[in-house]
């Protein structure tokens, strides 16, 4: 159970540099945000926009990326009546993505509304562009210019070069609150695609921080992007793997595989031993050791490169030690197989020439495989 820290308590030591930044007021008028000019000679700061009635359904225009609207009238003059119609409308969304969620508005009853605001403006602004978008120029609209190479390396976790994008806030927090100080954790679904199919969506907490300027609190930095993968294929096979119905796993597993704590070489080979068979985990990283039992040496499994299996098919390892058993025979399927660099069963398969294949007393109930690695358990 996790503990809130006070209400106005230190932000922590974790937190990246400190870099001002300073919203253009065309990017302002895009994302809701409202602009106040600064005094002579000083930059413009940006203040949360006021929060506005809950938008339930079509995109709100301070939703969109466009910075114009079209409005049409008419009107009808009859010896009675008048009547002006007028309608107003958003540019086109691109035919091929999807169209931008409704702007999350936090209620005034919120603690902090005004803090609050800021920060989901910020969040959705960092996760919600187009495959054709620039990212540095996008990025460059919300950070200073000394604070866009920052910016830049703290959001890469969100950016996915030639892919849409659409940020949805889910709920905002606070971390942190002093007199000119505050982090606001932002949970905020990203829903990531090509063409018209999204390839995958994940749901991540970003600690935004901001600091109060001369005319209201301003956008300070990205402290973090709530984790990282190395390419969409890596996270969706994450996503694959913890979700997997032939794979029983404790939920300590499946928070490893989507905090990406294991290696996508692991979880590819998870995934073909379940093309094989149904089978069990007991542990991936957390829950095992760190080191090798009374040892100095770091675990595969605290690595992110080992998976312990109790059960193969609907046998559990320690009663199918048979030589013609399921378990023998994936055992002899993770030996020959190139990216298994280490297996620990009932069975030494090389007769001790080699520790890629060993055996002992603990290795009776489980299959201990790991890869990638030279040395470990």
């Amino acid at each position: 159970m996790l503990v809130d820290p006070p209400r106005r308590g230190a932000l922590g030591p974790n937190a990246v540099p400190m870099v001002t930044i300073v919203l253009s007021a065309a990017a302002m008028i895009t994302y809701g945000f409202v602009v106040f000019g600064a005094g002579p000679g000083g930059p413009s700061q940006v203040q949360a926009a006021e929060p506005e009635p809950q938008v339930s359904s079509a995109v709100s225009a301070s939703t969109t990326t466009s910075s114009s609207t079209t409005t049409s009238s008419s009107t009808t003059t009859s010896s009675s009546t008048t009547t002006t119609t007028t309608s107003t409308s958003l540019p086109p969304q691109p035919t091929d993505a999807p169209p931008h969620q409704a702007r999350y508005v936090v209620s005034l009853t919120e603690a902090e509304p005004e803090v609050k605001q800021l920060a989901v403006d910020i969040a959705y602004s960092l996760t919600t562009y187009e495959a054709s978008d620039d990212h540095r120029e996008r990025l460059g609209a919300l950070a200073s210019v000394a604070g866009v190479d920052v910016l830049a390396r703290a959001s890469e976790p969100l950016i996915h070069a030639g892919s849409w994008s659409r940020g949805q806030v889910v709920y905002p927090q606070m971390g942190g609150l002093t007199d000119e100080r505050a982090s606001v954790m932002v949970v905020t679904r990203q829903t990531v695609g090509s063409g018209s199919e999204p390839a995958f969506s994940v749901v991540r907490t970003l600690d935004i921080r901001l600091v109060l300027g001369k005319s209201g609190w301003e956008f300070d930095s990205l402290s973090s992007a709530g984790g990282t993968f190395d390419s969409i294929g890596d996270l969706a096979l994450a996503h694959a793997v913890a979700r997997d119905p032939r794979i029983e796993m404790p939920d300590s597993a499946r928070l490893d595989i989507l905090a990406g704590r294991v290696s996508p070489d692991l979880l590819r080979v998870m995934t073909e031993i379940a093309d094989r068979t149904p089978y069990g985990v007991v542990v991936l990283a957390t829950g095992h050791p760190h080191h090798v039992f009374e040892t100095d040496r770091q675990s595969h499994h605290t690595m992110g490169q080992a998976v312990d299996i109790y059960r193969v098919g609907d046998r559990l390892v320690i009663d199918d030690r048979s030589p013609d058993s399921a378990t023998m025979a994936l055992v002899q399927w993770l030996y020959d197989h190139p990216d298994v660099l280490q297996v620990g069963s009932p069975w030494d398969l090389d007769e001790e020439t080699s520790s890629r294949s060993f055996t002992d007393e603990v290795h009776q109930d489980h299959i201990h495989l790991a890869v990638d690695v030279d040395d470990g358990d």
